[in-house]
């Protein structure tokens, strides 16, 4: 057990700036000291209660305050987080406890009922009445004695992958045994600058808790002894009246947060004030080069984009001077990875090459949580196969075109749905789209584009084909258009494409 706060963590800013606000949601706020104190109350209970270091414990939480207390409670006693998806069903949010060996499950749930019923051992609920199943939060902070405990300032936490195929599977901790420690550490420095927080630094969080780009936002904010804005459900225009209220400096989103401010009316987006901003951090899928331009204009130069994989780690990210000069990039990598681009049989390709992107970083998966070693197909010396495929220019810069698994194969030849995407959400009437492969008696596949119209706009699928005229080849363009209210997305913003192509696909032999 720690005897003194690590540098950058709440105990730490509790100390030397105990009246510093950390979180704020609406009118509901938490200084460093009232952060500490709650999340000392819950984990002497939690403790008494037989949580031990080692320990796992479920975390079903939307961005709130009560996250806060209670991963800061287990981080404090060395439990890992089980990260659990609050859209999760009951059913299979006892997969996932089941399979990572959870002790138990905290939630927020507006009604617990259906969790209670669940076989998971310890649960702590938030806003629930007397009487009902498990331990109340409201409760555990009526603790009056504690003892004062200190946490390591990054979460220890379990991440189960999307579960797009199959079930989902647990990304555990890193081993800290098995690693290169020199070179972790400078690897997770130079990750921690991208973007750069300044001290006591505003951030915007929006992005989900059960994923690493949220709890990495909060951390950010909190190692620097800054404040971080909540926003949760995510809404445009008062994102944008965060920012200006609270004279936000950094926020991480995804692409799509983004293009829903950059399709409101003009006037809305001009009466606020969003030169406070420093730096706009993008992940999780490609960002329409339309939409930077957009950000330049309306900003400035402060956009940072980042990649990177639940089994890897963070592998590449781009600066705001790059944006420009290398469109279409996903930058280079950060210090302690190395980027490759390889064929099936691993064999190493050229520059400008196109294949699948392999890595090898500090942070390489060797196994899921509870199943055998990853073998050669998956991890060999060191470097993972990503499942993306794209290229290295001369100057070390990765270009990302597709997921392999996305890829279209229509008459023998290729075609890439990112590659069209891009195209199509230029088009000024197009919010956001996906294209799908679905089948096609004598190419095999044929390209469908699922189209989001902005705000009042109305797509004409014969203009949009016009479009494309001279952006795409004739045989990348799309032979069908879906028009469509919205698209279906995972937590960090990912079209989930499965659930696009399986309509088209049932039922045949082909594995979607």
């Amino acid at each position: 057990m720690r005897t003194e706060p690590e540098m950058g963590s709440p105990e730490f800013w509790a100390d030397r700036t105990p009246d510093a606000v950390a979180v704020i949601k609406g009118d509901r706020q938490l200084t460093y000291a009232q952060w500490d104190e709650m999340s000392n109350k819950v984990a002497e209970r939690l403790f008494d209660l037989g949580l031990r270091p080692g320990d796992r414990l479920g975390m079903r939480f939307r961005i709130d305050l009560p996250w806060f207390v209670v991963q800061r409670a287990l981080q404090k006693l060395d439990v890992a987080q089980v990260a659990v998806n609050w859209k999760l069903t009951p059913d299979e949010v006892l997969h996932i406890l089941n399979d990572s060996g959870a002790k138990g499950l905290a939630c927020d749930d507006a009604d617990a009922t259906l969790l209670g019923d669940l076989d998971c051992g310890l649960l702590i609920t938030v806003g629930q009445k007397k009487g009902t199943d498990g331990h109340r939060l409201e409760e555990l902070l009526e603790t009056e004695k504690f003892t004062p405990r200190f946490g390591p300032l990054r979460p220890s936490m379990v991440l189960y992958t999307s579960g797009t195929t199959g079930a989902p599977k647990g990304v555990p901790p890193v081993d800290l045994a098995s690693v290169d420690f020199d070179r972790l550490l400078k690897y997770g420095a130079a990750v921690g600058e991208v973007p750069p927080v300044p001290s006591e630094g505003v951030v915007l969080m929006t992005l989900p808790v059960h994923h690493g780009a949220g709890p990495a936002s909060a951390t950010a904010a909190c190692a620097r002894g800054g404040t971080a804005i909540l926003l949760d459900p995510y809404d445009p225009e008062e994102a944008l009246q965060l920012i200006e209220k609270h004279k936000v400096q950094v926020w991480t989103s995804v692409p799509t947060m983004l293009l829903r401010i950059q399709s409101l009316p003009e006037e809305v987006v001009a009466r606020h004030d969003l030169s406070s901003i420093h730096a706009l951090n993008v992940g999780a899928a490609a960002v329409p080069f339309s939409l930077k331009t957009w950000i330049i204009d309306k900003i400035g130069p402060v956009l940072w984009e980042a990649y990177g994989c639940s089994e890897a780690g963070m592998i590449s990210f781009m600066a705001p001077e790059d944006q420009l000069r290398k469109p279409g990039s996903s930058g280079k990598a950060y210090e302690g990875v190395e980027i490759e681009i390889a064929n099936e049989d691993w064999s190493r390709l050229g520059t400008n090459e196109t294949g699948e992107i392999i890595v090898n970083t500090p942070v390489v998966l060797k196994n899921y949580l509870g199943r055998e070693a990853l073998g050669e197909e998956t991890v060999k010396d060191g470097f993972y196969r990503t499942g993306d495929v794209g290229h290295l220019d001369e100057d070390g810069y990765l270009f990302i075109t597709d997921r392999i698994k996305d890829m279209i194969v229509a008459g023998g030849v290729n075609i890439y749905p990112a590659e069209i995407e891009k195209a199509m959400v230029e088009h000024p009437d197009i919010e956001d789209c996906a294209v799908i492969g679905i089948p096609h008696e004598e190419f095999g596949e044929k390209p469908l584009a699922f189209l989001v119209p902005r705000k009042g706009a109305e797509i004409d699928v014969e203009d949009i084909s016009a479009f494309l005229d001279g952006r795409l080849a004739s045989f990348k363009k799309p032979r069908e258009y879906e028009i469509v209210s919205s698209l279906p997305m995972s937590p960090m913003g990912k079209v989930l494409k499965n659930e696009l192509r399986k309509p088209y696909w049932e039922g045949r032999e082909r594995n979607v």
